[in-house]
């Protein structure tokens, strides 16, 4: 039974069958020692059929590899085995006696308690990956490394692996490691990476290819890094996102977004500036007017002073950043009429305020939903870790080919965080003496967190210090370019090089595309519609009423969750349990969208949650502790849930007197002008 989107747990009163041990499996897992198929060529063609399905590559280039030649034979307890020569040595990848419950060793170090994602370094005969398969659902992630395509050939001509090839939570990696492909692949599973991870390495595969195992074991070790800071930054700013969303929801509902720009600059070339340290050993290129009129420019907005003291203007300038600090960037800035601001909603309000100029706000899914009715159909774009994502992205959007990259360091190329001259330096200005310079504030910088630092190859072969979150950055770049139908052309003059680009200099990129004048960009109204305004105003009073009544149910919820686990045990208690349940059910089933609304503020309670689901469906336990388990779970959810109406009462509340005053001023800007 649920109550909303409480699961009670009741079900588990009705037992489940459970293999208790991983040899349960031995007697019906589907192993092809016998003639289940009519050829190895058809077992073979059955196998890539399926793993075309979620590795269509990897399928492709095993049709093309010669088999290694294996000894096969059957072992003692009935599944084939089969061994390689090495050179004079014979070496057995699984057990000659009992190749399944040698798996089942293998397996048993995994606790899927606490393990939900699982790396396999090596598939030797795959029984291990099989039996796997077997013991999980789909939230847990398995990721198979085998680096011998041949071997790996010659297995799938003789075993069945069908039952696990081409599922969506088994990915299959073979000799050449892409890291931006894998990322891609595995992005939307951060969240169950982040909630405890394993290695499961097979002793043939390390003794055959042992440095490509630590090879790859490095480059997951960047792939795991990169999923548990996304989550670890969605955890932490949750509260902070959906505040700067709803401050920013005049903008969103009223204002202009970014539809207008789809493919208007399509086939002409972009030049995404970032702050990195190297952007003055090229930046001046662009203050030429024959160059400037053709070529779309980008700015983070890091660097838009830079730009503008050079005397260039850019037609777009990104924002996204949570910090107020940011206002900073536009201090002191003239009318910019000509230069759009092209934010993420999620940016910090007074970046929208504080900007001179014209300005756009992306798609965002939250927004939506909160205005329901009232959201407008909007074109999404990708969303941006960084303004020099966020950067890439609008290029995209504008169907610039090619992208020109200037500034994109993700490294401290000469000791430096910043390139000179941006808006930062002025931060510190007041801090500055004969004493601390800008260069030592700089050094500071980056060696207040000494102890993320790596030492890394520098596109020109020089060292270069970087941390976890510039690497961080890379991978995403990184994905982004492989998937990127457009040409991307690295023209940074130093920093960490990148795959996917081709690297030339600015003077070259511009010397071969700046050849005709880009078209006008649509400008913006800096005006706010009054009607769609109002409807604002009206949605976020409604939502604020529907999160009260959200929160009064569940506040009449938790007391009851907690007699039903003091009372688990008395079925007439229980019953009369049930019906005052049933009346506070219909009410949460009749707010569902206001109870997902607020779910995007209970970020914590819902990785506990999933966590906890984790913990009991692998527990093992009788039906009386699954279901005193469940109860637990539901009782720390709906408190999360009671945080969570707290905290988006605050946060709404604010938003709707935002709403209301810029309707108010809006109004008497139009009476005047009348």
């Amino acid at each position: 039974m649920e109550l909303g989107g409480y699961d009670l747990g009741l079900h588990g009163l009705q037992l489940r069958l459970r293999f208790k041990a991983a040899q349960a499996f031995v007697d019906w897992l589907p192993i092809t020692n016998k003639p289940a198929m009519a050829s190895t060529q058809s077992i073979l063609e059955t196998n890539l059929v399926q793993l075309s399905h979620t590795e269509p590559g990897l399928a492709r280039r095993l049709r093309q590899v010669t088999p290694t030649p294996l000894q096969w034979q059957a072992s003692r307890s009935g599944p084939l085995t089969a061994s390689v020569d090495t050179g004079g040595h014979s070496l057995a990848l699984a057990s000659r006696h009992d190749p399944m419950a040698e798996a089942g060793k293998m397996v048993a170090k995994i606790d899927l308690k606490k393990h939900a994602g699982v790396i396999v370094l090596g598939l030797g005969l795959g029984y291990h990956v099989q039996l796997l398969s077997e013991l999980i659902n789909s939230n847990v992630l398995v990721i198979v490394y085998e680096p011998d395509l041949s071997l790996f050939r010659a297995v799938l001509e003789r075993i069945d692996h069908t039952r696990w090839l081409g599922q969506p939570n088994m990915v299959v990696v073979g000799e050449q490691v892409d890291r931006a492909a894998l990322i891609g692949r595995i992005d939307r599973f951060s969240g169950t990476l982040a909630q405890g991870t394993i290695l499961l390495t097979h002793p043939p595969t390390r003794q055959l290819h042992g440095a490509q195992i630590d090879q790859f074991g490095r480059a997951i070790g960047d792939v795991l890094s990169y999923c548990r800071t996304n989550i670890a930054t969605a955890l932490v700013n949750a509260s902070r996102t959906i505040y700067n969303l709803t401050m920013n929801l005049h903008q969103y509902a009223a204002g202009a977004v970014t539809d207008e720009l789809l493919n208007v600059a399509s086939g002409y070339p972009a030049v995404c500036v970032g702050a990195g340290p190297s952007l003055v050993r090229n930046i001046d290129l662009l203050s030429d007017p024959k160059v400037r009129s053709s070529v779309v420019i980008i700015s983070a907005q890091t660097t838009l002073k830079p730009l503008l003291d050079r005397g260039i203007r850019p037609d777009y300038v990104t924002a996204l950043d949570y910090s107020m600090i940011s206002q900073r960037f536009y201090e002191g800035l003239e009318a910019l009429p000509e230069v759009t601001l092209v934010a993420e909603p999620l940016a910090h309000p007074t970046i929208l305020d504080a900007f001179p100029g014209p300005k756009r706000v992306t798609a965002n899914r939250f927004l939506d939903q909160l205005l329901g009715e009232e959201a407008r159909p909007i074109v999404p774009m990708a969303s941006g870790t960084t303004v020099a994502h966020l950067s890439f992205y609008l290029a995209q959007h504008l169907g610039c080919d090619p992208i020109i990259l200037i500034g994109q360091d993700l490294g401290f190329s000469d000791g430096l965080y910043y390139c000179p001259g941006t808006a930062i330096h002025d931060v510190w200005s007041g801090e500055l003496g004969p004493f601390n310079t800008l260069e030592m504030m700089e050094w500071q910088r980056i060696v207040r967190h000494r102890g993320h630092l790596q030492k890394m190859e520098g596109i020109h072969g020089q060292t270069v210090y970087t941390d976890e979150q510039m690497r961080t950055y890379l991978k995403q770049f990184e994905r982004d370019f492989s998937a990127a139908k457009q040409t991307v052309l690295d023209a940074t003059e130093g920093g960490l090089a990148k795959q996917h680009v081709t690297r030339v200099t600015l003077h070259e990129a511009l010397h071969k595309y700046a050849t005709r004048t880009v078209p006008a960009m649509p400008i913006p109204p800096y005006q706010l519609d009054p009607q769609r305004l109002a409807k604002a105003v009206d949605v976020m009073a409604s939502r604020i009423e529907q999160v009260t009544d959200l929160r009064r149910l569940s506040c009449k919820t938790l007391p009851i969750l907690k007699q039903m686990r003091a009372k688990q045990h008395d079925p007439v208690q229980m019953s009369k349990l049930f019906e005052r349940l049933a009346p506070l059910r219909r009410g949460v089933e009749q707010l569902g969208e206001v109870f997902g609304i607020v779910n995007g503020l209970n970020t914590v309670g819902a990785f506990k949650r999933a966590r906890a689901d984790r913990a009991i469906e692998n527990a093992g336990a009788d039906a009386w502790d699954e279901q005193r388990q469940r109860l637990d779970r539901d009782i720390e959810n709906v408190d999360w849930l009671i945080q969570a109406c707290d905290e988006a009462l605050g946060i709404f509340c604010s938003a709707l007197d935002n709403l209301q005053q810029r309707h108010k001023q809006l109004g008497s800007q139009q009476a005047a002008a009348a």
